[in-house]
């Protein structure tokens, strides 16, 4: 090898060393240290695991656990469920922004990203007060007669679907802003002026265009769909609580930290394998 080329390669490698340390202590390091305390034996008594000891079967007793499969279940599905919820109101969303002129994609865009720079638990609470009962929604669907009497909107699977779709919807909508922004106008007016209309420029330019940004804001919210534990926590009730909830249980109400950081180590699985996949998928539609 020549010199230059070692001097090139010396160079990337330092240039690199930051970022792949701080990858390495904040990243790869808890994870090492997740996976050794699921390994752990349950504490026989006081304390939160039985120092140096190996208990693999943490993670057997979990999966032949029929209430651990059933709550395993219900976070996948409502994962994928949140994903296509939010996906269908995203994308006609971005669209709209899209087709503002500078200052109304400005002004909408401030409005969409607005509710992050509150505490997650702020949003979550003024979500229960405009769900509640007694709260401006239901009063507003009794006085217009939709219904009889105040819909049960929170502490049930309508409130985490809610909340989650409030929590994930604007991640999506700034990921399918951007991709609609790359795509250039000239295709769709050159489309237009050969006589497509409107819906077949729509259905032959900017929607295939715009489709490796709908992957990305699907698997981005899929990531989170999964790692729900806010909405199920607050809005839901204890039948509709996810994996994320369920590691909060064992490791802090339960001091169980064993079987909790396994559950955290399965939850990791599951977005590795359903990332993976989707990435697969994507790939293989590419192709």
């Amino acid at each position: 090898m020549s010199a230059p080329n070692r001097s090139g390669r010396l160079a990337v490698f330092l240039l690199m060393a930051p970022a792949a340390t701080l990858l390495a202590v904040f990243f790869v390091g808890p994870l090492v240290l997740l996976l050794r305390v699921s390994l752990y034996a349950p504490p026989a008594g006081r304390g939160f695991y039985q120092s140096g000891t190996w208990a693999p079967g943490n993670y057997a007793d979990l999966l032949a656990d029929s209430y651990f499969r059933e709550l395993l279940l219900f976070t996948v599905l409502l994962a994928l469920s949140l994903s296509v919820l939010v996906l269908s109101i995203a994308y006609p969303l971005a669209l709209f922004i899209h087709a503002l002129s500078p200052r109304g994609k400005t002004i909408a865009l401030a409005a969409v990203v607005l509710p992050k720079f509150a505490s997650m638990l702020v949003t979550v609470y003024g979500l229960q007060a405009l769900l509640a009962g007694r709260g401006p929604v239901n009063r507003l669907l009794v006085a217009i007669g939709l219904v009889g009497e105040p819909l049960l909107l929170t502490r049930g699977l309508t409130g985490v679907v809610i909340g989650e779709t409030y929590l994930l919807l604007p991640y999506a909508v700034l990921v399918l802003v951007i991709a609609l922004g790359r795509i250039d106008p000239g295709l769709v007016a050159a489309a237009r002026g050969l006589g497509a209309s409107p819906a077949r420029a729509f259905s032959r330019v900017t929607l295939p265009l715009s489709l490796p940004g709908l992957a990305v804001a699907g698997q981005l919210t899929l990531v989170w769909a999964l790692g729900a534990f806010v909405g199920p926590l607050l809005m839901g009730s204890p039948s509709q609580i996810t994996l994320a909830v369920e590691v909060h249980r064992q490791a802090v109400e339960n001091n169980r930290w064993p079987l909790g950081a396994a559950t955290a180590v399965l939850l990791i699985l599951i977005f590795a394998v359903m990332s993976g996949t989707t990435a697969l998928l994507w790939r293989r539609k590419q192709r």
